[in-house]
């Protein structure tokens, strides 16, 4: 039986995948959404927690297809770079951006320690701030990637209103993979894909992308 592995955002909870995890089981898929150390609890239990124990939590459950949101998309290349997985779905992610490590690191020099979050719009259980640390080990994370070793097919979906990360990310990202890419664009949703007015249409794609595989 197909297993599929669902990641979610920085800040977010397992309950970001639901909707995935609810069609992949409807398919006939065995699925789990795990929530990522440090997570659904405080932002205060973020203190210490690196990109390293993000990963090593993602690679306790043996996946066929890793489908991961934001972080958890980057989180999911990862994996497909280890070969820890046939495929992966990656929705919204971002790209490795030097400039954004910069400016947290500007920040931290001025004895700033969190970043507030908006509250979500589409009902994400989600932290509304977030330690500018848990931040920069991300970005380092994402920039340790080598998008070249994933030989897996992509399915790579991108929000036309994402007002987290610049929807350009994902042609970089697509760019810089030598794989087999799909591309799933959402004209009416924001960040958080999973949850949007289109989720529905997302999780009609994916299911028939984890079947294919």
């Amino acid at each position: 039986m197909t297993r599929v592995l669902c990641l979610h955002g920085l800040g977010g909870t397992g309950a970001t995948m639901w909707p995935i995890v609810a069609a992949c089981s409807d398919a006939g898929f065995t699925t789990l959404a795990p929530t990522l150390p440090g997570h659904g609890t405080n932002p205060d239990d973020l203190a210490g927690i690196t990109w390293d124990d993000w990963m090593d939590a993602a690679r306790e459950w043996e996946a066929d297809v890793v489908v991961g949101q934001s972080m958890g998309a980057c989180l999911a290349l990862q994996l497909a770079a280890e070969h820890r997985c046939l495929a992966a779905v990656c929705i919204n992610p971002l790209v490795a951006d030097p400039d954004a490590l910069d400016g947290l690191e500007w920040r931290a020099s001025r004895g700033q320690a969190w970043i507030d979050v908006a509250a979500s719009t589409v009902g994400e259980i989600a932290y509304e701030r977030l330690p500018i640390e848990s931040i920069r080990t991300m970005t380092e994370g994402i920039a340790s990637i080598d998008l070249s070793a994933v030989d897996r097919p992509v399915l790579l979906v991108t929000s036309a209103n994402d007002d987290v990360v610049d929807p350009a990310s994902s042609d970089a990202i697509a760019d810089a993979l030598l794989c087999d890419v799909k591309r799933l664009r959402l004209r009416r949703s924001g960040h958080v894909a999973t949850l949007d007015g289109e989720r529905d249409v997302l999780q009609r794609a994916i299911v028939r992308f984890v079947s294919g595989q």
